[in-house]
């Protein structure tokens, strides 16, 4: 899907944004150059955590798409907004279907105080267009019990010391989960994992057993510090 405004523009890759011969992605339908429909192609990648075996990322975050995300993060509802979606659930529908669950929640890691004021959070749209398209729940299970210090130029450690605590469940949602419910925790891009791993810590303490941790993207392994 593409905004009234995208169509209107010269055409333009919605990855890197060079104007150039653009081809449309079947799964997606978004409108990306050659180079970055050969970049833009998903592969299961699995990072396990200490707090969660099943995480997973699609994408190194690397070439087309970082300036995807970059986008997609900081100027909402264009095609480069959809296409993340779209990629996202993409990939994400047949590893979920392979657990054959009885019941899915999706949910995502809860943003920070600038995202809350700015109005937008790409992980937020993510989960929900994911759940819209598995027809399961959808629920904000966890919310931002404070806020930490920027977690750039941080090491691994350092972030899942800076992260400790800052989440916290909203017990009033609790209800929608069961003991045999698998709980989809959505984020954007990963790095070391320490926001995926203390939302999983925060599920798990509410009674949350079945935990899947999945991300677009993930920090090359030189650059997670791990």
């Amino acid at each position: 899907m593409s905004s009234l405004i995208d169509a209107l523009l010269m055409p333009s890759c919605c990855a890197c944004g060079q104007v150039a011969l653009l081809v449309v992605m079947p799964t997606v339908g978004a409108r990306v150059c050659e180079a970055c429909a050969l970049e833009l192609s998903p592969t299961v990648i699995q990072v396990p955590l200490r707090e969660c075996q099943q995480r997973y990322a699609f994408f190194e975050y690397a070439g087309s798409v970082v300036p995807l995300l970059s986008r997609a993060k900081d100027e909402a509802f264009g095609s480069h907004y959809y296409a993340v979606q779209s990629l996202f659930t993409a990939a994400a529908i047949p590893l979920i279907g392979k657990e054959k669950a009885a019941e899915v929640i999706v949910t995502q890691v809860p943003s920070s105080l600038r995202r809350s004021i700015i109005g937008w959070y790409l992980p937020t749209a993510m989960a929900r267009h994911l759940a819209k398209k598995l027809n399961v729940k959808y629920a904000p299970l966890l919310r931002r019990a404070k806020q930490v210090g920027r977690q750039s130029g941080l090491g691994a450690i350092e972030r899942r010391t800076n992260v400790q605590g800052c989440f916290a469940p909203r017990r009033f949602l609790l209800r929608n989960v069961t003991k045999d419910s698998l709980v989809v925790v959505v984020d954007d891009v990963s790095t070391t994992g320490a926001s995926l791993g203390e939302a999983v810590r925060c599920l798990r303490q509410i009674g949350c057993t079945n935990v899947m941790a999945i991300s677009l993207a993930i920090s090359p392994l030189r650059a997670r510090g791990c």
